[in-house]
């Protein structure tokens, strides 16, 4: 069985780094690819489609953290792009945002997400919040 992977879509440099400690601290199985806007996961993805070859990569990806605030391409239309994709809706997810607008929770599920998490502003909050991602991420079956 194939180690699973986490995507990670996050523009700020300092919560990327955060998120990725917390989510590899302890645990050598699990590998987590960083993206920067939206545009990079798209060509990511799209990529594999034209090349009409199923990079192995993207088939273990078993989460993507989503922030909605990102350059060039938006999180939403990343979130609309892979759950409307066959080949990619099955994977899990989670957007980590710091938006709490009632709106765009309700649009983002929506649009497919399977959980909704607005960053919190304190540190301590911020560190249990990618606890639970963690937590939520150990126990996807693998892919």
């Amino acid at each position: 069985m194939s180690e699973k992977k986490i995507l990670l879509v996050e523009n700020d440099p300092d919560h990327a780094e955060l998120i990725i400690d917390v989510l590899e601290l302890g645990d050598v199985k699990k590998k987590v690819i960083l993206m920067k806007d939206g545009k990079e996961v798209m060509d990511y993805f799209q990529k594999t489609d034209l090349d009409g070859v199923d990079n192995e990569i993207k088939t273990q990806i078993s989460l993507v953290i989503l922030d909605l605030n990102l350059p060039k391409i938006d999180g939403m239309n990343v979130l609309k792009f892979i759950k409307e994709n066959t080949k990619y809706r099955s994977i899990h997810v989670i957007i980590l945002s710091t938006s709490s607008d009632d709106r765009t929770i309700a649009e983002a599920y929506k649009n497919g997400a399977n959980g909704f998490i607005t960053k919190r502003v304190s540190y301590k909050e911020f560190i249990k919040q990618v606890q639970t991602l963690k937590e939520f991420y150990n126990i996807l079956p693998q892919r």
